[in-house]
């Protein structure tokens, strides 16, 4: 029988795995279709017509056998991203509004998602929802992140992770009993196993630094780290079964200080190194297998003096911006252990092996979040960033609503003018969602923004030309070349669906109105950052009314399409509104 704290736990968690799953069919499926009663009336289940449930009830219209679905937000943004409010209730063909369970709102849900595709359901893609939900129960069970410093502790409080994914906390391919061992959510932090090895398997790209990271974190230089979850496959591999009988390489197990895995779960900290670890697991989390390709530890570096003269130029240009840099990478090379090898097989160890070194915020702010964390909702159902508001506007006995737009104003103006300067004036394709972005606080202000994950950046041809990147492989080439339609999709989804509107939904919480008056105020500094930087197409279009891309994460893993196969769904906005006020308020 459960104890009363575990059905808390399960109904916190089948709670916000149905806001996830609600909020991208709604984007991707029921608004684009017009299957949505916003402020509905009429036809309601009683319950949602009682003045004892706050908030605005919302219907979608469906198909036989459930022919409507409703419930109650307590919060709805300017792009329709919700905070559900109530139990979801469903009316099947001729019976009467009953209370639907999570799973027979998942399966509803998935259900009519393959009629409207024409699609068998995705049993895998159910699966996957239901480990998210039984993955973000577990970790309220046992969430007990320690506070060792800000930046810590920032990055392991993102307890419900990515706001429009159908599963966001799933992660297969680790066994239950290693699962809360390395998942921040628990606060876990842990030794790395570590492999004494012959000096001729490192391969180093880069600054070297293993030899650093090895003697701060184990006290002995030449050894070589491995991530817990990546262990069994190395181990069992029988290229490294050979080169260990040749002496070549020897598992010492785990050794050394601990570090932290920060919100990208393989992502690695300790504060007394001058990097994090970016590891290899060939763990799926959300949509990717999370291993280092080859081409990425190359492009990673390759980007990192590629782009070195274009970062600094933009940095100094605007004070408070910064882009981390990977400065090194490196992984084993055992292709000599196993002369039976085949290639893709040596390939997949050295993948295992692989290691990026990104720079650490080499900073003396203490006051450091990580946005993704700051726009999320903590166990009580508050917005972290309105409760951050709230305090701040207190300690400096502001108003909250004042206090809220400065403190969005200094985050747009740090975030805003360098991701698109780098795009229109550089060609570097940026990708700053909430995860990608810390900031760090002076006086309750935003006073700098770092970007991540360089590995990931983009470069558009008309800009850099093969011949420019003569130092990256033909394949590297081709994985970081992106037209000038992807990139601009991929920025402006980035930057102001997931990044920004979700910053503004939770700062604005419980203050009616405000929500219009700070997307006034972006669509001032994006009009004020067009001219600087030549009137690009692309913003002035997004000022006359042209529509937001959105990236279809619910689609991508309905249909089962790879990560960089993601399409769009395109979104209209407050910005046109907002631009004609300002040109109608400038022209007098």
């Amino acid at each position: 029988m459960p104890t009363f704290e575990q059905r808390i736990q399960r109904h916190q968690a089948e709670h916000h795995s149905l806001n996830h799953l609600l909020n991208c069919y709604l984007r991707e499926f029921a608004v684009p279709q017009q299957l949505v009663d916003w402020k509905a009336q009429g036809d309601l289940p009683k319950a949602l017509q009682s003045d004892l449930l706050e908030g605005e009830t919302v219907r979608i219209r469906m198909a036989y056998p459930l022919l409507k679905i409703a419930f109650k937000v307590q919060a709805r943004g300017a792009l329709n991203q919700i905070k559900l409010g109530s139990k979801l209730f469903g009316k099947p063909m001729g019976k009467p509004w009953q209370v639907l369970g999570t799973h027979a709102a998942i399966e509803a849900l998935l259900n009519h998602m393959a009629m409207l595709t024409k699609t068998e359901p995705n049993i895998e893609l159910q699966a996957q929802i239901h480990n998210s939900l039984h993955n973000m129960q577990r970790f309220l069970a046992h969430a007990n992140v320690p506070y060792i410093n800000a930046l810590q502790h920032t990055e392991q409080s993102l307890l419900w992770g990515h706001p429009f994914h159908p599963s966001p906390k799933s992660r297969s391919g680790v066994e239950p009993d290693q699962l809360l061992q390395c998942s921040p959510e628990v606060g876990a932090a842990f030794q790395l196993h570590w492999f004494e090895i012959d000096p001729v398997l490192l391969k180093e790209l880069g600054n070297p630094v293993i030899n650093k990271v090895s003697e701060t974190l184990t006290g002995r230089a030449g050894l070589y780290p491995c991530h817990p979850w990546e262990v069994n496959l190395v181990v069992n591999s029988r290229i490294y079964q050979q080169a260990s009988q040749n002496n070549l390489i020897r598992h010492l197990g785990p050794l050394g200080k601990v570090v932290w895995p920060t919100s990208s779960v393989r992502t690695l900290y300790h504060p007394e190194l001058d990097v994090f670890l970016k590891c290899s697991i060939h763990v799926r989390l959300t949509n990717c297998i999370r291993k280092n390709a080859w081409y990425e530890l190359e492009s990673a570096v390759g980007m990192t003096e590629l782009l070195a003269h274009t970062f600094e130029h933009v940095e100094h240009a605007h004070p408070g911006f910064r882009m981390l840099r990977e400065p090194a990478a490196c992984t084993l090379d055992l292709s000599q252990a196993c002369t039976t090898a085949g290639s893709e097989e040596i390939l997949s160890l050295q993948e295992s092996f692989g290691i990026i070194f990104r720079e650490q915020l080499q900073s003396q702010h203490t006051n450091i979040h990580m946005a993704g964390t700051l726009a999320s909702w903590d166990t009580v159902g508050q917005s972290q960033l309105a409760q951050l508001l709230c305090e701040h506007a207190e300690q400096h006995d502001l108003q909250k609503t004042e206090f809220t737009l400065n403190w969005l104003q200094s985050y747009f103006n740090l975030l805003v003018p360098g991701t698109l300067t780098l795009l229109f004036k550089h060609g570097v394709v940026l990708e700053p969602h909430l995860q990608n972005t810390v900031l760090a606080q002076e006086n309750g202000l935003p006073v700098r923004v770092w970007i991540r994950d360089l590995e990931g950046t983009k470069l558009i041809p008309q800009h850099w030309p093969s011949d420019r990147l003569q130092s990256l492989s033909e394949r590297a080439i081709a994985s970081v070349h992106y037209s000038e339609d992807q990139g601009w999709k991929r920025v402006s989804y980035c930057l102001l669906v997931n990044n920004i509107a979700e910053m503004i939904f939770h700062a604005c919480q419980h203050t009616p109105g405000l929500e219009q008056r700070v997307w006034a105020m972006l669509a001032a500094l994006l009009q004020k950052t067009s001219h600087a930087l030549g009137t690009p197409q692309e913003l002035s279009g997004l000022l006359q009314g042209q529509a937001l891309a959105s990236k279809n994460n619910l689609k991508t893993r309905l249909f089962k399409k790879a990560d960089r196969l993601s399409d769009y769904t395109f979104l209209s906005h407050p910005l046109i509104a907002q631009h004609d006020k300002h040109t109608e308020h400038t022209a007098y």
